[in-house]
């Protein structure tokens, strides 16, 4: 057994993974894990600004290396995300802005509730938000908000062109979607019912799926992975060479160990008047 080896076993089975998670907690359990994994690969959180190994993520569906910073526990998707905001923090006041926050993620729920002058949360089936929703048929007038953020959201939604009509619908005129969704594809990939093995998605979204954003925003601008500094590691690491198989018999094989990750950006024009044509 190899040193990276040995200290991944005993992380996993002699600690277990909640513990780590609580333990890393502390500083003192995070200079332990950094001495455990002193041969991982460096980087540097944007979010809390710890900067050392990250940590690995292993489930049924596969591992993710580098995966997760072990102060914040942000994700690859949190950091991609939390630096898009960033950008568009230099382009907008979001202190003058109102946001509705779909799915909302708690990670980012504090964020938003310091960086918005109004931030609503909304979700079908959550019970700890400000309005049950069905993004397919939003309760709200048109053009209510400055901002509508919904992250890996789409993919759970058979309609999705309804949904992306009604985030058009209720978007005041100058107002922003941020919409990423999976990228799990080369090309995007409808299945014909939602796969329970693959969290309820209804399709494995590849990046031509923000071609269907462009049929309803006046524009759409995608962040990359590559568009950002290396040591905040906002890259996918992981095998999706053993797709297809039984659980998820639809998704491709995608060759590599590194995957980039996207966010789409999309623009309602300060001359819209909200409504969308059918």
């Amino acid at each position: 057994m190899t040193e990276s080896s040995a200290g991944r076993f005993f992380f996993r089975k002699v600690v277990g993974t909640r513990r780590i998670r609580r333990m890393l907690g502390t500083g003192f359990w995070r200079g332990v894990f950094r001495v455990a994994r002193f041969n991982k690969q460096h980087f540097h959180c944007p979010i809390c600004e710890y900067q050392g190994p990250f940590v690995d993520i292993f489930s049924e569906k596969g591992s993710r290396q580098h995966a997760q910073c072990p102060k914040c526990w942000s994700g690859e998707r949190h950091r991609l995300q939390y630096l898009c905001f960033r950008q568009l923090q230099k382009e907008h006041d979001f202190s003058a802005l109102n946001v509705l926050h779909v799915a909302p993620d708690a990670f980012f729920k504090p964020l938003l509730d310091e960086w918005f002058k109004v931030h609503h949360t909304g979700d079908l089936n959550m019970t700890d938000v400000d309005f049950k929703i069905d993004l397919t048929s939003l309760p709200f007038e048109d053009a209510s908000y400055d901002v509508v953020y919904a992250s890996h959201v789409l993919e759970h939604i058979q309609d999705d062109r309804l949904a992306l009509r009604e985030v058009r619908r209720i978007l005041r005129p100058g107002g922003i979607a941020i919409l990423p969704v999976p990228l799990v594809s080369p090309e995007t990939v409808e299945y014909p019912e939602p796969n329970a093995t693959d969290d309820y998605h209804v399709r494995a979204p590849g990046p031509d799926y923000f071609d269907r954003y462009r049929e309803f925003f006046d524009g759409v601008r995608v962040f990359t992975s590559s568009e950002f500094p290396a040591e905040f590691q906002v890259y996918l690491y992981d095998d999706r060479t053993k797709f297809p198989n039984e659980q998820m018999p639809l998704r491709p094989r995608m060759d590599g160990e590194r995957h980039v990750d996207m966010v789409p950006i999309c623009y309602v024009s300060n001359k819209s008047t909200g409504a969308v044509s059918s």
